[in-house]
């Protein structure tokens, strides 16, 4: 059986750029490098809309700090929750905004500019005392999902319409979008949980004594199966 592989994506000026650094003395540091670093300087002040106490909020400060001084880092919080964030980005109500998933994707695909990518990692909460095979059920769910999606995103991303309000659909071509946010089943050790918990401490993102005990064994629980 023969498979087709889809044909790169590369414009002229993609071919152009790669041309011109390539004919410069310097490939890893050089103008094109300090044109970079210019666009993140640029940033300098300007609001940028994340969530509140969220991955965005985080993640957003630990790229930026990289390049500006903490008292140039302007996060905020007004815009609320992450479709907000987005409308007002594509009305042009909003300078700068941290997305993902597919906000980011439809960003992208209306000519909305990157400045520097992210990352961040999101854990389930369990509230009361469910049943732990109820847990492990749900989870294996997860997991069955997240194979057929890696194995054939191409049938699932038109379901990103869902999240959406109306008012996008129009415009939104889900064929060019990713896959988005992945479900990654591994174990949440004490080292990230305490090196987590260390960094939101030394960044001073709650309140004095807002933080709560940093204690690994009471903030996490196991469902996996003996």
């Amino acid at each position: 059986m023969r498979i087709p592989l889809s044909a790169p994506d590369i414009t002229e000026a993609d071919i152009d750029a790669v041309v011109s650094v390539l004919r410069t003395p310097r490939l890893s540091i050089g103008p094109k490098m300090e044109e970079f670093e210019r666009s993140i300087a640029d940033l300098a002040g300007v609001p940028i809309s994340v969530g509140f106490q969220s991955g965005s909020h985080y993640s957003t400060i630990q790229a930026l700090e990289q390049y500006l001084p903490a008292d140039q880092i302007n996060l905020t919080f007004e815009d609320g929750m992450l479709f907000h964030r987005m409308e007002l980005l594509v009305e042009r109500k909003s300078a700068a905004a941290a997305l993902f998933s597919g906000p980011y994707y439809l960003a992208e695909q209306l000519g909305f500019r990157k400045v520097i990518d992210t990352t961040f990692m999101i854990a389930a909460m369990i509230k009361g005392s469910p049943d732990p095979e109820d847990i492990r059920r749900y989870f294996r769910a997860l997991r069955s999902a997240q194979r057929d999606i890696d194995l054939r995103p191409e049938l699932y991303t038109h379901y990103y319409k869902n999240e959406f309000p109306d008012r996008f659909h129009a415009m939104m071509d889900t064929r060019r979008w990713g896959p988005g946010e992945r479900i990654v089943f591994e174990p949440y050790s004490k080292q990230v949980f305490e090196e987590s918990f260390d960094w939101i401490a030394k960044h001073k993102i709650f309140a004095d004594g807002a933080m709560g005990s940093g204690d690994y064994d009471r903030s996490t629980i196991s469902f996996a199966a003996q």
